[in-house]
Parts: structure tokens; sequence; C-alpha cells
């Protein structure tokens, strides 16, 4: 039998390493590295690079070395507020010329040396705030996965975008809310992500998580003080009227205690109410109405 000894394509490689990627090999993606000379800078057919595959299956020491190995950022001398600026726990193998800071992936991988921080990327088109062609970030794809501590590290550098918006207009809020990712949502809101982001379609958060039921969720977004409680949906229903459509009772009457609205109309001339299954829910939701409106007094 002859042997097929056609080089394998490079396509098919950046596929097999992606794949170890998302499924957190990173043993086996560093050897990759490695030995696939320019597999870190590499694309799939859908235009997404390391950072994206690194992010989905939470590969900390891929990611990190894809942001390091930054085309522009590598060139950078160690200014804080332009540089590159690396720390690591064997400093005798970092390589500097002038006041450049250059590793070499092979003593980041095979020899072990731990990355502890990178800051100060410039390059908004790679690394950090690296897109695919649906507008997608490394920071969107890991809220998305529910991988936290890579939500984390990248909200820990100067130049992520929180408030990036991908070709729907969705943030990476709107994908955590809708995952329900509790922790990663709180990351989110304390690094500034708007609350009452709207997508293409009008939705927010806080319709994503209602509608889901979602409800640590729910109460973690009714909690900042800025929140549009009934923002309405390009159909013009409210959370509540979501929450209420979907049978999501806790969901619906922390909303109505907050103060949401029973009785505002969307576009088919329905409230939240006229969708409502139960009756016993109906007088929940009066109840918790009442409460509200004590609070306001």
């Amino acid at each position: 039998m002859e042997i097929d000894k056609s080089p394998v394509k490079m396509e098919d490689m950046v596929r097999e390493y992606a794949e170890l990627l998302r499924k957190s090999n990173d043993e086996d993606a560093k050897r990759m590295v490695v030995r696939v000379e320019g597999i870190l800078e590499a694309t799939d057919d859908s235009g997404r690079s390391t950072p994206h595959f690194a992010a989905v299956g939470g590969c900390m020491p891929i990611l990190q070395l894809a942001i390091s190995q930054d085309k522009m950022a590598a060139n950078r001398t160690d200014d804080l507020s332009f540089g590159l600026v690396l720390f690591y726990i064997y400093p005798a193998k970092i390589n500097r010329v002038g006041n450049s800071i250059k590793v070499s992936a092979k003593d980041f991988l095979i020899q072990k040396i731990d990355l502890v921080a990178i800051v100060g990327l410039q390059d908004e088109k790679r690394g950090l705030r690296s897109e695919d062609p649906m507008g997608w970030t490394p920071l969107m794809i890991a809220a998305s996965a529910g991988r936290v501590e890579v939500v984390r590290y990248l909200l820990s550098l100067p130049q992520v975008d929180v408030n990036h918006r991908n070709n729907n207009l969705q943030t990476a809020l709107h994908y955590a809310a809708s995952r329900n990712h509790a922790e990663i949502t709180h990351l989110l809101l304390e690094a500034g992500s708007d609350v009452n982001a709207a997508d293409k379609f009008g939705a927010t958060p806080l319709h994503r998580a209602a509608s889901q039921g979602h409800d640590k969720i729910v109460h973690m977004l009714l909690g900042r003080p800025k929140i549009h409680i009934d923002a309405r949906n390009s159909e013009g229903n409210t959370p509540l009227f979501l929450a209420c459509e979907e049978d999501r009772e806790d969901a619906a009457i922390a909303l109505a205690r907050k103060g949401a609205s029973l009785t505002v109309k969307n576009k088919e001339e329905q409230t939240p109410l006229d969708v409502l299954k139960t009756n016993d829910l109906r007088m929940k939701l009066r109840k918790a109405e009442q409460h509200a409106q004590a609070m306001q007094q």
C-alpha cells in the first residue's frame, strides 16, 4: 500500500490547534505552537485566532502568550504608558535589546516560565481587542463560555473594552446574563459594563436574564442604580413581559417588586398581565406592585 506523504495543510493544523484549545488541552496546544511556525498568529476559516480559541477553553498560558507576542507590542519600549511589561519568575530568561523586552515562545512554553502580568497593549485589532468577523472579542467569548479566570484576567488589562459590541450590538454582559454566569456578570458590572446596552433587537441584559429565569442575575441587574427596568425591545416587550410570557415566576415577582409596570403595552397591545398562565401569579404580581408603590411613598 502506498503511503500518502502529502504535507499537512496549514488550515488542517489550525483546525486541530483550535480544537485542542477549545477542549482546554494546554499541553498539546503548546507543543503545536513550538512545532508549527506561524500557528500562534494563524486564523481559521471563520477569522478567529489564538485569543479566541484560548478564551473558549480557558487556556490562560496560551492566551497570555498570544497577547505578549502581538507584533506591534513586541517592539515597544517598557514604558508603562505604551509598552509591553512582562514579569517572569525567571527573569534571566528575558532578552533585553536596548529598552525592548523579548521572550521566545520556546522559553515560555518548554521551560515553563510563568507569566504573571501583561499590561499596556495598544493595538486595537490584535491581542486584547482582537475581533473575529462577527465582532466577537476574547472577552465576549470567555464571558459566554463561563471562563471566570479568563474574564478576570482580561478585565485587569487596560486596553480591554468591556462595552465592545459585536455585529448584533451585543456586549459581553448580554452573553453572561443569557448563559447564567453570575460571577462573570458581577465582574463585568464592576468593570463598568453598560447595564442598559440594547442589541439590534432592542434587548438588554435584563431582557435576557428575565426571559430565561436567571433569578440571581435578575436581582444583580436590578441592583444597579441606573437600570432601565421597563426598557422595551423591538417588539415593545419589557423584561417583565418576557418573564410573564415564559412563566418565570420568581423573576417576574422580583421585577414587579422593583417597580416594573404591569400595564405597559407592547406593539400587539398586550400587557404582562395578558400573557400570564395562572391567576396565582397574577395575584402575586399585584401584591408585588403594591410593595413597589409603598416603597416609593
